[in-house]
């Protein structure tokens, strides 16, 4: 009992001194040297509801500056900014010390002061953007010569650096050149001057409207398969493929579908297994997902079977003979087998729009009643030999849900919609980079127009012409409506245009130079070299000369020369 009583004690004691020392008035951050003009942070831990003086005192002791004078605390921590800077004059340079007191406390904290801080003002000029880039200048006066450091931060949030150079104490005029951005909007210019001792200025913040080029709309090219049969007029199935007859899409888009019927909540989780036979013991020859994959019927038997066509949406053997897990049949082959008749049921989707895409041309098409909407790139699934289960199956399906933002191994993908159970499509994915606080989209997007993702449809993020990006789809086109996915596969490759006239000049440094350029006035080239001296036609790139100039990755000009479009014309079999 005795033992019990002293423990408690000790418990209402130690209690007591948690407490008190909770109480107790400290300094949770003090900057042991200040360099005038350069605000610093002192952070205080008082006791609520406590009179609170700050004052900064010199090497004898003596009150130079009161920072606060018995303001009233009610709430902790007290956070005060401090620049070295009394009455505008700063303190002379030497060893001080932060004093802080409330009715029943004093605590200390030492600090020098040191060289004052670079202090600038700056003002931007008007941006000027040329085909890809944006570009400006600042005027910078400068307290001291020093390294001047841009950041710009986008209004998502996301930071670039964008220039690092020398400045002279006084008046500087600073050029800005080739700045990438992805979205217009207002930015944050954030500038500091840092001196020959490693001193910073304060960040002198700029807001500065900037307006991103637009992306140029793909326009479709008709690739018709050599496969297309007719066999029910009006669906997905006897849609010729690569025929873009926006007025027959449309019809196939707003008709109903087979689909196999799930069961409860996770119903556009589940998969069917297609048989060989009209049997539940026979052979799996590939899975079909449930409530959003559509099916073509072929034959409707008095056994309780039906015969089906659709593209296998297993991961195929494959995948289980690497040991990966279930796998039947080809990843994404267009197969033929029975489901039982009573699993069968009817979609009818949304009307607002329709969406096609084709992996031929890696382009998502967006379609409604009056045509052709909108134009947008896309990744669909990159297949190797070792991992032939990535290829995007092609079919008929519908967006079933939103995910929104998820994970996939390093990569974050937004607005993500679910169309075929593991297949999702969504924005052109990024990598977070901690120490800028930025989207890094660049491992991704460089790709978009090309296959390249694991199965899911990837969807460029930047506004086209018309607007419309990804981010445009999650916000407009709602659930339930169609999604096409048309097969490559048995279909000609497209007869290559020129993409310039043969006339068409294009220009190079003579001096030197290694690229062609579209633009004699490239803004990547030296102002020195400008304008670009050389000149050569379109047809002209193919004479000798010329053989070692490759094309600008700023200007873009043709990659191919026309010889090089000749001979892959050639090899298709139009000539």
């Amino acid at each position: 009992m005795r033992f019990r009583f002293l423990m408690i004690t000790l418990a209402f004691l130690l209690t007591c001194c948690v407490s008190a020392l909770a109480e107790e008035l400290s300094f949770s951050h003090a900057p042991d040297v200040i360099n005038p003009g350069k605000a610093e942070r002192v952070v205080l831990t008082a006791p609520t509801d406590a009179e609170l003086t700050l004052e900064v005192l010199d090497a004898d002791g003596q009150s130079v500056q009161v920072l606060r004078d018995h303001v009233l605390v009610s709430q902790s921590p007290v956070t005060v900014i401090y620049n070295g800077l009394a009455n505008g004059e700063a303190l002379a340079q030497g060893a001080y010390t932060f004093q802080a007191r409330t009715a029943d406390q004093a605590i200390s904290h030492p600090f020098a002061i040191g060289a004052a801080a670079p202090s600038i003002l700056v003002s931007a000029g008007t941006p000027v953007r040329s085909r890809e880039d944006v570009s400006f200048s600042l005027d910078v006066t400068s307290s001291k010569s020093g390294l001047l450091n841009a950041l710009l931060i986008s209004p998502e949030g996301g930071a670039q650096p964008i220039l690092s150079v020398p400045v002279a104490e006084g008046s500087n005029t600073v050029r800005i050149e080739g700045v990438h951005i992805d979205i217009s909007g207002d930015y944050t210019l954030s500038i500091t001057v840092t001196d020959e001792n490693g001193v910073s200025s304060n960040s002198y913040q700029l807001t500065i409207a900037l307006t991103a080029p637009a992306t140029p709309k793909p326009q479709p090219t008709i690739r018709p398969s050599t496969q297309a049969q007719e066999t029910v007029t009006g669906d997905f199935w006897s849609m010729e493929v690569g025929n873009y007859d926006w007025e027959a899409i449309w019809q196939v888009m707003i008709s109903p579908m087979t689909i196999v019927e799930g069961t409860g909540k996770q119903a556009e989780r589940q998969t069917y297994k297609l048989r060989a036979a009209p049997d539940a013991k026979s052979e799996a020859i590939g899975l079909i997902t449930c409530q959003t994959q559509g099916v073509h019927v072929l034959e409707t038997l008095d056994n309780g079977w039906t015969s089906v066509e659709t593209y296998n949406s297993s991961y195929g053997e494959a995948y289980s003979d690497a040991g990966k897990g279930a796998g039947y049949g080809q990843t994404a082959a267009l197969v033929q087998g029975y489901v039982e008749t009573s699993r069968l049921g009817t979609f009818t989707p949304r009307t607002e729009y329709g969406l096609l895409i084709d992996k031929m041309t890696q382009e998502l098409y967006i379609v409604n009643e009056k045509g052709l909407v909108s134009t947008l790139l896309v990744s669909t699934g990159f297949a190797t030999s070792s991992q032939p289960w990535n290829e995007t199956p092609a079919g008929e399906y519908y967006l079933s849900s939103k995910v929104g933002d998820f994970p996939s191994g390093n990569l974050i993908c937004q607005y993500g919609m679910r169309f075929n159970n593991g297949d999702i499509l969504h924005q052109v994915p990024y990598i977070y980079n901690e120490k800028y606080d930025l989207k890094d989209f660049s491992t991704c997007e460089k790709y978009l127009g090309e296959k390249a993702s694991h199965g899911c449809v990837r969807v460029q993020r930047k506004a086209n012409e018309d607007g419309v990006n990804m981010k445009w789809i999650w916000d407009n086109v709602p659930t339930k409506t169609k999604l096409i996915i048309w097969e490559d596969s048995g279909r000609p490759e497209p007869f290559m245009e020129y993409p310039l006239p043969p006339d068409a000049v294009l220009y190079y440094n003579p001096n030197g130079g290694q690229y062609y350029h579209a633009d004699q006035n490239c803004s990547s080239i030296k102002n020195r070299f400008l304008p670009l001296q050389g000149s050569m036609t379109y047809a002209e790139l193919d004479d000798p000369a010329f053989s070692a100039l490759t094309p600008c990755k700023h200007c873009k000009p043709p990659a191919l020369r026309m010889s090089e479009i000749d001979e892959i014309n050639t090899q298709n079999g139009y000539w």
